[in-house]
């Protein structure tokens, strides 16, 4: 007999939510192992989900656009030489022995699951890809929501969507009372809030936020409730740095070398003389990490994302630069791997390549107790000192980096004795 293994959102470190974007295999057909099955978003980049055997996708179990956590079931494999009637027969079978389960939905990690049930609650009609359930009704994710929220038995409900599908509508429909069906559609809407009072007639376009936006919001507004932060700026001449960058071009034959490069450098060095800043704060330990695993902020088409660099202080400057371009280059195409966004102890992030940013005042990425933002570089009037007390004034490229800080674990001469050594470093190239 034609067995069926399960598919679930793999895990991907401290990941926890996850959408199915897009299946890449059809139902019926066959793969080799290796191939991309779907495309999954989680809060922090898009995974391409490979197969680890050869097989046949023989049912989807989850839909396009379905929030899901990390470890549910969204589809079942058969053998690669399952024919379709065995897979059928199958499918059959794993129907009879979920429904006579009563299993409510649950996730792979549920220590209440039972055995060779879908972990998408296979047994309570939930939709596969074109919104069909295992039960044969044809329903919309929302429909599939509120008919749980209003204890509606979705046998019992006539869709009026196309080919009979049931739509969040129809559910409200059957579970509000003559008369209410203008509250229980505020209801189904609930997803898109009516906007602040005094906004009712104002023309609107409604965008659901990204599962990686939801998450951006949540930590920022985790770090701020939880560490106090301050933030310290230093002005640097950053005509060495420009003089030096030219000297590095005209010897490699024209090789492009970026500002953020030369101070991602220098950061990860001077982190090793500055153990508390490349650190985490917990109640009663601080942790000082023993290697620099510097994290780049990129700005994303879906949101920012900070792939890390590990042991970027073993690195040379070339080397860091073409890791920075490789690491940018894929999170902006959505490409990168779940170990690449992880075991981040410092954060860059570099505003200024965005456009003449005059401050970089950034909010902590946790759990690191620092961050240092970079603004635009821009030419202004310096004071230069030629002779003791003899300054003139020269208009020269100035940087003006502000580094953010977790007062718990820092007091602000750790910062700026950190400070002072990048500025002496910078300027001295």
């Amino acid at each position: 007999m034609t067995v069926l293994r399960e598919l679930n959102i793999p895990r991907m470190g401290s990941v926890e939510n996850a959408k199915l974007v897009a299946w890449r295999i059809a139902e019926g057909a066959s793969f080799a192992r290796g191939a991309v099955l779907c495309d999954v978003e989680t809060d922090k980049t898009l995974t391409e989900v490979e197969s680890e055997t050869d097989g046949i996708l023989a049912k989807r179990l989850a839909a396009e656009g379905d929030d899901l956590k990390v470890g549910d079931l969204i589809g079942l494999i058969a053998e690669p030489a399952a024919s379709a009637e065995a897979i059928a027969a199958a499918l059959q079978a794993r129907a009879k022995i979920v429904t006579a389960s009563g299993a409510a939905p649950y996730t792979d990690a549920s220590p209440n699951r039972p055995a060779g049930a879908s972990a998408r609650g296979a047994g309570s009609q939930e939709a596969g890809s074109d919104g069909e359930p295992v039960g044969g009704l044809k329903l919309s994710p929302l429909a599939r929501r509120l008919a749980k929220e209003h204890g509606i038995d979705l046998a019992s409900v006539r869709g009026t969507g196309p080919d009979g599908r049931i739509t969040g509508d129809d559910v409200l429909k059957a579970a509000a009372p003559a008369g209410q069906m203008s509250s229980a559609s505020a209801t189904m809407n609930s997803s898109e809030p009516a906007g602040p009072a005094g906004y009712e007639h104002v023309p609107v376009v409604r965008e659901a936020h990204s599962t990686r936006r939801r998450a951006i919001a949540r930590r920022l507004v985790d770090s701020v409730r939880t560490a106090p932060q301050l933030t310290a700026d230093m002005q640097i001449d950053a005509t060495a740095l420009l003089a030096a960058r030219a000297r590095l071009k005209t010897r490699q034959d024209g090789a492009h070398v970026s500002v953020l490069s030369f101070i991602a450098h220098a950061t990860a060095q001077l982190l090793k003389q500055h153990p508390d800043l490349n650190a985490s704060f917990t109640d009663t330990h601080a942790l000082r990490w023993q290697v620099v695993n510097l994290g780049i902020a990129v700005d994303a088409a879906e949101g920012l994302v900070v792939p890390v660099l590990r042991n970027a202080e073993t690195l040379s400057l070339q080397e860091i630069d073409a890791r920075i371009a490789d690491l940018a280059s894929r999170a902006r195409a959505g490409s990168l791997h779940g170990q690449e966004l992880e075991g981040g102890t410092f954060t860059i992030s570099n505003p200024g390549s965005l456009g003449p940013v005059l401050r970089a005042e950034a909010i902590l990425n946790p759990p690191q107790v620092a961050l240092l933002g970079i603004p635009g570089l821009l030419y202004a009037p310096l004071a230069i000192e030629t002779t003791p007390g003899q300054h003139v004034v020269e208009v020269r490229p100035i940087l003006r980096p502000s580094l953010t800080f977790d007062h718990r674990a820092l007091d602000g001469g750790h910062v700026i004795r950190f400070l002072n050594d990048l500025k002496r470093t910078l300027e001295t190239l």
